[in-house]
């Protein structure tokens, strides 16, 4: 709500202000910042995040989320640099605007002549460091016997480098305040060598680059209040980190539960060109490059994204980025059932004094929805509640992963759990059982499962691809099923290669259980229970009957030697010499 009430307001925040909102937008598990594509999309023009082969690293190791969270943080602020470059882009300024104002006077020069020669003093020291790393990385490649070209460049830019700072502190140390001109367009002069980067980030905060040079708007202007809402930085990442731009904001059904209306949000994405520029008849045109993926594989301009978030995250961004909000017409048509009415002075005294609006508490400045019937009541119910009548299917309800209050954010307090390291919870006997699962069954099967961690699909991916629901409850099945839904599967496709390699690698309770099938279907009865019962034998042996052969370790399973003896020895126990002390036992 506190995201939502600033979005609204757009007033503009101090750094202090913004930094404690920020952390409620991207610590929000399974929201919006998690599900932005920072590891596809991050643009990398020179090709960092290559291993060896050049091949794109994993995304786990990818550093576009590190680097949006690191300016959600606050590194790289506009205009609060601190880095050599930036100081001296400043000083470059304020003699500019000195210069403007012709208030120049011996005591103004003595203090830029004096900056100057500690920015030099600076970069000397920097200098003098860098090279001797460059020192120490050739050394190490000399002594592993590997190829040193790029350490012997690196070193003599570092020789460059030094030498360029001592060789500009010498001339600015022989120079006085007499010949004002002079000594101003040296201080310039060397300002301009300072400020120069040989390879300028691609996007503010890119790890791995000099700090981006501040313009001199984002030095002295955009540095005070240049964002209203954690959503206003992120509108402004996406667009320089993943050369994107959010063309869409839509509010959707995200339940797969039958009669449940859970509203969630997404966001379109769409791939911007790279912006080039190219000189024709003496003069410079500008134009967008469409085949350029910007270091990023498959990415190309006018490419789409759909990023799904919480409800209350695609409005506060629509709001923000002042973007329509379309509304799934399922939601319109079950949802709008109740007619309501909208403070109108409270939207005009929140949106016209500012001063008002800042003294208001976060829940008071977004304005008040009233229902005309006062009887009528906005009842909410928890997703996954089963519906008993036809207006329950009316109610939006509050999605799983939420805490019970609707615009707190998802609910991260993990329990610890006291039950077993492998689920015996196996639901699904046989394929017949499983073909009989409606799409409600096995929402509700995955939602049990203590096996499955991932986050179900909305119902536009799952109608998009209906197999979707099956590829996730398949792996968490009884082992035995698992096989015969791929041995049919594999079949259906054609690939019998592969139906055959399947029923090849079939386990001895798979193998117990379809003998047994086959015996019942040829009447034979007796055979039938053997076969059931060294089915049920094999089962009792293994940890966890959901997972393959040989998918953990075998010392997890119990002994078929020693399980035999028992149920021999069971077999041969006389219940009657111990009275009624095995009453109740229900003995294997």
């Amino acid at each position: 709500m506190k995201l939502l009430s600033h979005s609204y307001t757009s007033v503009p925040l101090s750094k202090s202000v913004l930094l404690s909102l920020n952390s409620l937008l991207v610590n929000r598990d399974g929201g919006l910042f998690d599900n932005l594509p920072w590891s596809t999309w991050s643009v990398d023009p020179d090709m960092k995040e290559r291993d060896a082969a050049n091949n794109v690293v994993d995304s786990k190791y990818a550093m576009g989320k590190r680097v949006a969270y690191q300016r959600f943080m606050g590194k790289d602020w506009q205009g609060r640099s601190i880095s050599l470059t930036n100081m001296a882009k400043r000083l470059r300024y304020m003699l500019e605007a000195d210069e403007e104002s012709k208030k120049d006077s011996g005591s103004d020069d003595n203090t830029m002549l004096s900056l100057s020669q500690r920015l030099l003093e600076l970069e000397i020291t920097e200098a003098t460091m860098f090279m001797a790393e460059c020192e120490k990385n050739l050394a190490i490649a000399n002594a592993s016997e590997k190829d040193d070209q790029y350490e012997v460049e690196q070193l003599e830019k570092a020789r460059a480098r030094l030498q360029l700072a001592e060789t500009s502190l010498g001339e600015l140390g022989g120079t006085t305040t007499d010949n004002q001109s002079k000594s101003q367009s040296l201080v310039l002069s060397i300002l301009d060598k300072l400020s120069e980067q040989e390879n300028p980030p691609p996007y503010r905060g890119a790890i791995g680059y000099p700090a981006k040079l501040d313009s001199k708007k984002e030095m002295f202007e955009d540095s005070v209040l240049p964002y209203s809402s954690p959503y206003e930085l992120l509108n402004e990442i996406i667009s320089e980190q993943l050369n994107s731009e959010v063309i869409g904001c839509v509010l959707e059904q995200c339940s797969l539960l039958e009669g449940n209306l859970v509203v969630g949000g997404s966001l379109l994405l769409k791939r911007k060109g790279v912006e080039r520029t190219a000189t024709l008849a003496g003069e410079t045109v500008s134009y967008s490059d469409d085949d350029d993926d910007y270091g990023n594989e498959g990415v190309l301009p006018r490419s789409m994204y759909v990023v799904e978030c919480f409800s209350d995250e695609a409005i506060g961004f629509a709001m923000t980025s002042r973007l329509p909000i379309l509304v799934q017409r399922e939601i319109y048509e079950r949802a709008a059932t109740k007619d309501v009415e909208l403070d109108v002075m409270q939207a005009s005294n929140v949106r016209n004094e500012t001063k008002s609006a800042e003294s208001l508490s976060y829940l008071n400045r977004i304005p008040v929805i009233r229902l005309f019937d006062d009887i009528a009541d906005l009842t909410t119910q928890v997703e996954g509640e089963r519906v008993l009548s036809k207006s329950q299917s009316r109610f939006i309800r509050i999605p799983l992963t939420t805490n019970p209050s609707p615009f707190d954010g998802p609910n991260q307090s993990s329990a610890a759990s006291n039950g077993p390291v492998f689920s015996t919870f196996n639901p699904v006997a046989s394929l017949d059982e499983f073909d009989t699962l409606s799409e409600d069954d096995k929402v509700r099967l995955l939602l049990k499962l203590e096996s499955f961690k991932g986050a179900l699909p909305r119902p536009r991916a799952v109608k998009s691809d209906p197999t979707l629901l099956d590829n996730m409850l398949v792996p968490l099945i009884d082992e035995s099923v698992r096989r015969q839904y791929q041995i049919r599967d594999a079949e259906r496709r054609g690939d019998f290669k592969e139906a055959n390699a399947l029923r090849e690698e079939i386990s001895p309770r798979q193998r117990a259980l379809e003998e047994a099938q086959a015996a019942r279907e040829a009447g034979l009865e007796e055979r039938a229970l053997q076969l059931e019962e060294e089915a049920e034998l094999y089962k009792a042996l293994r940890a966890d009957v959901t997972q393959d052969e040989g998918s953990y370790s075998r010392f997890l399973d119990r002994d078929d030697w020693y399980e035999r003896e028992t149920k021999a020895r069971i077999k041969r126990l006389d219940k009657k010499k111990f009275g009624s002390l095995l009453d109740g036992i229900d003995l294997p």
